[in-house]
């Protein structure tokens, strides 16, 4: 009977395990399949579980206040019902309210009656205390099972889990500890994961502290902006490709030395050799030759990204961000040792129309590599925009040569 019953066990509960649990386990958690482990924007995001806790939610509030840096709180609803004020105080700071089920418990410790009790439990009581129902969820620890991911998708929820931890809930991590383990991996879409509460006693404390240290290595140092959490509404087709374009970018970035100007320009730099034709000022000056040291402006694609779907309306907002961005830039290529003796800054670009009007020629662009030139720019506005950019054939397959000197970047920026 030993026997039967130990086979029993095997060929049933074990495959029941395997795919209430295993599965999803490996699909959402590891490999983010199903669940967001990233944002798909030019910034970076903070998040913080397991709160609110009245010693240090209010200290971590104060803080991102005085940084002027949105975040998101995952609350645990059990807390927050023992706390109404701090999840006000989050609301009316601006900042984004996620769920982090009604008691931090594991999916694994759960059946699925259990695991979707807690969480409609959880998702009441926040939407009562904040006045809105999260519309993003992270399990605690980030542990999954089959009914979660199940009632996730009928209740249209986002799972967001991270792409960033620096262990803060341990109390041995301090704030340079945790910076030193966050800083090499954080680039542009990163989520990180910090705690308002929980872990190790007197642990967020560490957090507290780290916090304008963090903010200000983002800023100053990688020069990508803090953004608040915002997840697409992509097809996991359309995420695959953005991420294998992502890759190819960064490659080209760091092959041809492209750098930022700061967190928000719409515009990248990097020295180059020209390669022709000939460049002229209005009197005949010859400005740059082949083999000339010029300056190459890029466009950082990931400031593209726009929520409108017209044409028109993002047409205006890239003017406008451009405006911003050329003083900023002019100052930069000023102060910058590296772009001293640089007189003429140059780009290629399908979108030739609109930059007459910042003080560049325009003129045709010869090369071999002008068509591919033309795809892959048709490629980023594919990626970037959000409808998809199904218009890209009114733009041509010829892109233009783009230029402006340093003198007339200086009259009409400085």
């Amino acid at each position: 009977m030993m026997n039967n019953f130990l086979f029993l066990f095997l060929y049933f509960f074990i495959p029941i395990l395997f795919f209430y649990l295993i599965i999803p386990e490996i699909c959402l958690h590891i490999l983010g399949w199903g669940s967001w482990k990233r944002q798909y924007t030019s910034g970076v995001a903070l998040t913080f579980d397991d709160g609110p806790d009245p010693n240090f939610t209010p200290l971590i509030l104060d803080s991102l206040a005085k940084l002027g840096v949105k975040a998101t709180f995952f609350l645990v609803a059990e807390k927050a019902e023992n706390h109404p004020a701090l999840v006000r105080r989050i609301v009316q700071e601006g900042h984004t309210i996620g769920c982090h089920c009604y008691a931090h418990r594991h999916a694994w410790t759960m059946g699925p009656m259990t695991t979707i009790r807690y969480w409609k439990k959880g998702l009441a009581s926040i939407k009562q205390l904040s006045g809105h129902e999260p519309e993003y969820i992270r399990p605690p620890w980030g542990g999954v099972n089959l009914a979660f991911y199940l009632w996730c998708k009928l209740r249209g929820k986002q799972i967001v889990h991270w792409s960033i931890q620096g262990h803060d809930w341990l109390h041995t991590q301090t704030p340079e500890k945790i910076l030193h383990e966050i800083l090499p991996k954080i680039k542009a879409g990163s989520i990180i994961l910090l705690h308002d509460s929980g872990g190790d006693f007197g642990a967020p404390q560490n957090t507290v502290e780290l916090l304008p240290k963090l903010v200000s290595e983002i800023y100053q140092n990688l020069k990508l902006p803090l953004v608040e959490l915002e997840i697409p509404n992509w097809s996991l087709y359309r995420r695959i490709f953005f991420r294998l374009w992502e890759q190819w970018e960064r490659f080209y970035v760091w092959y041809f030395h492209i750098q930022r100007i700061d967190p928000c320009n719409l515009f990248r730099l990097s020295l180059a050799r020209y390669k022709g034709p000939n460049l002229y000022d209005h009197k005949g000056n010859l400005l740059a030759a082949k083999g000339d040291l010029i300056g190459e402006i890029h466009l950082d694609s990931l400031q593209l990204q726009f929520h409108e779907q017209d044409y028109r309306k993002i047409g205006v907002k890239t003017l406008q961000l451009a405006r911003k961005s050329f003083p900023v830039l002019t100052k930069f290529i000023f102060n910058s040792p590296d772009y001293k003796d640089i007189k003429v800054y140059l780009g290629v670009t399908m979108l030739s129309k609109a930059v007459k009007g910042f003080g560049f020629h325009v003129q045709d662009y010869h090369s071999i590599f002008s068509r591919m030139t033309a795809l892959f720019q048709k490629i980023i506005i594919k990626i970037y925009h959000p409808g998809g950019g199904r218009e890209t054939s009114s733009l041509g397959d010829k892109p233009k040569l783009v230029w402006i000197t340093r003198d007339t970047l200086a009259e009409k920026y400085l």
